[in-house]
């Protein structure tokens, strides 16, 4: 079945904690999270007497149980020897610490998102506090609305169970043998500081975490403690990476379905965001401020949670034009944006 020159092998529903093969000795564990996103998919690979998992769901009983029931009944008890990690957003790694106390497997993830990991579970102090409320503040956001966000807890204690107090370091260029099988490690940053994809070169599978995604656009955002961050950039980059990947490639995404057609999505990808660069340029033929770039990109009814998201959103598209030269910086007690 193909929509918008995507092609969806695979079209048996998915059930919740049900693990499905998607490909020979490929499982993919359709795992809840509380977000309107709703689930996120979890893959069980075969690796010989044992089985490899990569990534681990956000920390909930449910989840837990889950775990619980996949581990004793669908892999009967069989030993889980690699706990691999994509990057540390609380979906991926939310149970990982938990899983590795309960099988004794390693966790594998790169530096950069281990040591992220342990940042987002630790509970801002106030100087953090006051740089986020000047941060929310600067870019020209409402009291009310800097008053929610700063309401909303940074830290992700309630989506990890606990960072993986040791791990397994994977890079880019490396490669991990699963199963007598060689999985290629593909480093990739803005959505995450150090996002790692997996392929299978002999078989064209390609383990995608949030870098790719069939339906929606991973976010590009910049924190609050990085406000120069140009995560667009790096984000594009890896999309001319992907871009180039074999047109028959199998994508095996955190969300959505499993596709082929990594190619043209790649494309609308860089296309959706060079979009919205346009839109931002034409804005900012007069100052802006981050609020005003913020509602022309997301409209003016977001909630607290897509707020968070569209203003970090709409900061990276304004760094990257500051990147280009296109558009300049003008501080003061709220930043304006204007076209050079």
């Amino acid at each position: 079945m193909k929509t918008n020159t995507l092609e969806f092998p695979i079209d048996k529903k998915m059930d919740f904690g049900v693990p499905s093969e998607v490909a020979d000795g490929v499982f993919l564990l359709k795992m809840p999270i509380p977000f309107a996103l709703d689930h996120i998919n979890l893959w069980l690979l075969r690796d010989g007497d044992g089985w490899t998992i990569v990534d681990t769901g956000f920390n909930t009983e449910e989840s837990a149980s889950i775990w619980e029931n996949v581990l004793t009944g669908f892999c009967k008890g069989e030993p889980i020897k690699k706990i691999i990690v994509t990057h540390f957003h609380p979906d991926h790694v939310g149970m990982a610490g938990w899983l590795m106390r309960r099988t004794n497997a390693p966790v594998h993830m790169s530096q950069l998102d281990y040591l992220m990991a342990h940042q987002a579970c630790a509970p801002l102090n106030d100087n953090q506090t006051g740089e986020r409320q000047s941060f929310y503040q600067s870019f020209g956001l409402l009291e009310e609305q800097t008053d929610s966000l700063l309401a909303r807890k940074m830290s992700s204690n309630d989506g990890i169970s606990e960072a993986p107090v040791a791990y397994t370091r994977m890079k880019g260029g490396g490669s991990i043998q699963v199963n007598n099988e060689t999985w290629e490690f593909h480093s990739f940053s803005g959505h995450s500081p150090e996002h790692i994809c997996l392929l299978n070169a002999e078989r064209n599978i390609l383990i995608s975490g949030d870098q790719i995604l069939p339906n929606i656009s991973p976010n590009i955002g910049v924190p609050f403690n990085e406000p120069a961050a140009n995560p667009l950039q790096e984000y594009l980059d890896s999309l001319a990476v992907l871009v180039t990947f074999d047109v028959d490639t199998l994508v095996l995404p955190s969300h959505g379905r499993v596709f082929k057609g990594i190619q043209q999505r790649a494309q609308k990808l860089m296309d959706g965001h060079h979009a919205h660069l346009q839109l931002l340029r034409d804005l900012c033929s007069v100052p802006r401020n981050g609020k005003e770039a913020t509602e022309a990109m997301f409209g003016t009814r977001l909630n607290t949670f897509n707020l968070s998201l569209g203003v970090g959103e709409a900061m990276a598209h304004l760094n990257y034009l500051i990147g280009t030269g296109e558009i300049e910086l003008q501080q003061g007690t709220i930043n304006n944006y204007q076209s050079i």
